[in-house]
């Protein structure tokens, strides 16, 4: 019933059809990582930042660096400035001196599936033009997933640089439904699976 629901809806709608994906079942979801702020660092130094950069669907080569693992967990300090932040981040989980008392609340999601991201970026099952208001950012990956609550897992990237200088780097990631991630998505697709 859902798939015949969702071929008359692409048939009445044919220029939004695209965005069905957002609806779809999805794929199975990789494991959750459930270990500590300290211990994902590590893990992120050792499993993610190996795998870097990551190749995007078109071509493309994605920077993610260490500085990138504040904003793929959204940690905010609740003292430091935006600048001093990242790397004050960076050096507290490296000397072992990281106080989760010191940052507004830790979101768990970011967290469970910050090792989602380099599948979101190497195998999305789209790439848009980003519409998102607060995220600054070019464009957003998405990847639909088989669980319940939220299920679609959004990667933001931004455009850096020009001629020899220009790169493309992560910017943020997070877990939300459906019906959110589409009011992330710009116009057609710059690529669909």
């Amino acid at each position: 019933m859902a798939a015949d629901l969702r071929t008359q809806l692409a048939n009445a709608f044919p220029e939004h059809d695209h965005k069905l994906l957002f609806y779809a079942t999805g794929r199975s979801r990789p494991d959750y990582n459930e270990l500590s702020v300290q211990d994902t660092f590590a893990k992120f130094k050792v499993d993610f930042l190996p795998l870097c950069p990551l190749t995007d669907k078109l071509g493309r080569k994605i920077k993610v660096t260490e500085i990138n693992f504040r904003k793929l967990l959204n940690l905010k300090h609740r003292m430091l400035s935006d600048q001093a932040r990242a790397w004050q981040i960076i050096k507290e989980l490296e000397n072992g001196t990281f106080n989760a008392a010191n940052y507004e609340a830790i979101e768990l999601d970011r967290i469970r599936t910050l090792f989602w991201v380099p599948e979101v970026i190497t195998d999305p099952d789209a790439i848009y033009k980003n519409n998102h208001q607060v995220v600054k950012a070019d464009e957003v990956f998405v990847c639909v997933y088989d669980k319940p609550g939220s299920k679609v897992k959004l990667a933001f990237t931004s455009t850096f640089g020009t001629g020899n200088d220009k790169r493309v780097e992560i910017v943020t990631s997070y877990l939300t439904d459906a019906k959110t991630a589409m009011y992330c998505a710009k116009g057609k697709p710059l690529y669909q699976k």
